[in-house]
C-alpha cells in the first residue's frame, strides 16, 4: 500500500509539472522597412481591420492544453496601425505632395501560435498573415504577406519570450508588405 501511495504522489507531481498557465501578452510590432522612399510626400489614409475571430492565438501545450492559452491583451488593430503609420513615414508618405491621395486597408487574417512537446523539447510554430489593399483613384493593388517562424526551447517559453517572438514575426510581416517592390511600383505609377 505505501508503494502505491508513493507512486500516486510522484505521478501527480509529474502531471502538475507539465501543466502550463495561460499567458496574456501585449503585441506591439516595430517597423524597419528597407528600400527606396517611394512615398514622395503622398498622402495616404490607412485603416486596419482585424479579421481574426478570437484574441486567443493558440495554446502553450502541456497536460491542460485547452486552458493553457496565449491571448492578446491589447488591441491588435491599433498596434498594427501605429506600426504601419511609422512604416509609411519611413517611406516618405507625409501628405505634402499634390499627388492623388491613396487609401490603404490592412487586413489581419492570422496570428497563430502552436506548441508541440517531444523528448522534453518545446517546438513552437508561429504564423502571421496580412492582406494589404491599396487604392489610388479607383486603381487597386492587393498584396498577401505570410510569415512563419519555428522555435525550439528546452522549457516552455515565458510570457516575455513569447511576446518577443510574436512581435518579431509580426514586425517582419509588416516590413515585407511595405518593402514589396510591386507596391512601390503601383504607387509610383498611379
Amino acid at each position: 500500500m505505501p508503494r502505491l501511495l508513493v507512486t500516486l504522489v510522484v505521478s501527480l507531481g509529474l502531471l502538475s509539472a507539465c501543466a502550463l498557465s495561460p499567458q496574456v501578452l501585449d503585441i506591439y510590432p516595430q517597423a524597419h522597412v528597407s528600400g527606396p522612399a517611394y512615398g514622395q510626400g503622398r498622402q495616404i489614409d490607412i485603416q486596419v481591420v482585424d479579421q481574426r475571430t478570437s484574441q486567443i492565438l493558440g495554446s502553450r501545450g502541456g497536460v491542460y492544453d485547452a486552458s493553457s492559452t496565449i491571448t492578446i491583451n491589447n488591441n491588435l488593430a491599433d498596434a498594427v496601425l501605429v506600426t504601419a503609420q511609422d512604416a509609411l513615414q519611413q517611406l516618405g508618405f507625409n501628405g505634402n505632395s499634390s499627388a492623388q491621395p491613396a487609401q490603404m486597408i490592412i487586413h489581419i487574417e492570422q496570428l497563430a501560435y502552436d506548441t508541440k512537446q517531444k523528448n522534453l523539447i518545446y517546438y513552437v510554430d508561429l504564423a502571421a498573415t496580412l492582406k494589404v489593399t491599396t487604392i489610388i483613384a479607383g486603381n487597386i493593388h492587393e498584396g498577401n504577406y505570410k510569415t512563419q517562424g519555428n522555435h525550439q526551447f528546452g522549457q516552455a517559453p515565458d510570457a516575455a519570450k513569447n511576446a518577443s517572438i510574436l512581435n518579431k514575426l509580426l514586425s517582419n510581416t509588416i516590413d515585407r508588405a511595405f518593402s514589396d517592390p510591386n507596391l512601390a511600383k503601383f504607387m509610383l505609377n498611379h
